[in-house]
């Protein structure tokens, strides 16, 4: 019998690391900036993505160990069984497989929590959370079982997350078992500019080229060189139009779910690049200022982004 149990879970652990391998190696970009280990919130390419080998490490929560063990599978992107963590962390959590929509679902008087495998994203309470500061990074189903990264399903449960370098270990504070809800969390006029400027930008490209316009966008709000404000960056004129869409009308079109999804899961702290302020498509640029004077940094579809 141990025999047997210990041989079916040397297949669940090769499954889970062909299966996240796959997906990183197909989507690993071609350029990056830089992450901090402990980071929960912003979701960010690495300049030097390498796998590392398949380990499990000891999970705390609250002082005490967990009985099941995470699963290390890429540079400190740690996944667990979405069942698991919700009834660890969480009190009489209604956990279930909506066939109707395809994903793991968690339910408690102040959390609704979705986890479809293949998404890069949770949704809790209505807020897109991407699931990894080294984006990107996948839900994952395993012979029935939906895996999720552990800080973003920590972090969508209310608690806190802790790397302990020294045990080499995880360790988690239980929290208020809940995360405000996404209509108290975006402002309307955020979610509605960003996703039009997304959209109009980048709405023929995959979630990661959305995404990435949608940090430079970001980068502008936070930067000096820029207006502080979303609104302010898109419209902002001081050297002329920022970006296309304001000049042929194209940013008041109406952006798809994906464009909104974009905005939200930036809104939410995703990043693709911490250094990015610029973009172009250089097969449809009248201008090449941006190629002379400012460093290149990765392409994605279409466009190619600076610093």
């Amino acid at each position: 019998m141990k025999a047997n149990k210990s041989q079916s879970a040397r297949h669940i652990r090769r499954r889970i690391t062909a299966s996240v391998a796959a997906i990183l190696m197909l989507l690993t970009p071609t350029a990056a900036v830089h992450t901090t280990e402990n980071s929960i919130a912003p979701a960010v390419i690495s300049e030097s993505r390498t796998v590392a080998p398949y380990s499990t490490v000891p999970v705390y929560i609250d002082g005490e160990r967990s009985a099941t063990d995470a699963y290390i599978i890429e540079n400190g992107v740690t996944y667990l069984p979405l069942r698991t963590i919700a009834e660890q962390l969480l009190e009489k959590p209604n956990v279930y497989w909506d066939s109707k929509n395809g994903c793991a679902t968690v339910k408690t008087d102040t959390l609704t929590m979705t986890a479809a495998p293949g998404d890069c994203y949770i949704i809790a309470n209505g807020r897109y959370l991407a699931l990894s500061a080294l984006y990107p990074a996948h839900n994952t189903l395993v012979d029935g079982v939906t895996y999720v990264p552990l800080r973003t399903a920590v972090r969508a449960m209310g608690g806190k997350i802790h790397w302990n370098a020294h045990k080499r270990a995880v360790e988690i504070t239980r929290g208020s078992g809940t995360i405000t809800h996404g209509s108290q969390y975006y402002r309307e006029d955020d979610v509605y500019w960003l996703s039009r400027i997304i959209y109009a930008e980048s709405g023929a490209e995959p979630l990661r080229g959305q995404l990435a316009v949608g940090t430079v966008v970001m980068n502008r709000v936070v930067s000096r060189q820029f207006p502080n404000t979303i609104y302010g960056v898109i419209f902002d004129r001081k050297w002329g139009v920022q970006f296309t869409p304001i000049a042929n009308g194209a940013i008041y079109k109406t952006p798809s779910e994906e464009s909104i999804i974009a905005a939200k899961m930036i809104l939410d702290g995703c990043r693709i690049s911490d250094r990015a302020l610029y973009f172009l498509n250089p097969r449809q640029a009248s201008s090449f200022w941006i190629v002379e004077n400012r460093q290149a940094l990765f392409s994605i579809g279409c466009h190619d982004f600076y610093a």
